[in-house]
């Protein structure tokens, strides 16, 4: 509940269980095999300038934002495959690409 502008620690935790039922929907039409909605891949690009020439193309590094909910089921899918494959032994050693809390292949 809000009162009066505070926030008690049961309203965060009714918004953070309002953000999982709507998370849980959208995973479960995505595993019953419906479409993906335009919105949940849609990216934002950003041109950041490299430099002080912003007078040449060149010279902009593009940034995308994805949308969070893309982020949070991504995130989940990744964290249960790798769960999988490590229970599972399906990756050698040596491939560390893939593989999460890891530096990658200089470790």
């Amino acid at each position: 509940m809000i009162v009066a502008g505070t926030q008690t620690s049961s309203s965060y935790r009714e918004v953070g269980l309002l953000l999982l039922l709507l998370l849980l929907i959208i995973i479960i039409k995505l595993i019953e095999g419906d479409s993906i909605q335009a919105w949940l891949t849609a990216g934002v690009t950003y041109l950041i300038p490299k430099n002080e020439n912003t007078g040449n193309s060149k010279n902009y590094r593009p940034v995308t934002s994805l949308p969070t909910t893309y982020k949070l089921i991504t995130s989940i899918i990744r964290t249960r495959m790798q769960k999988y494959m490590d229970n599972e032994n399906l990756l050698p050693k040596e491939q560390k690409g893939y593989s999460g809390g890891t530096k990658g292949c200089k470790e």
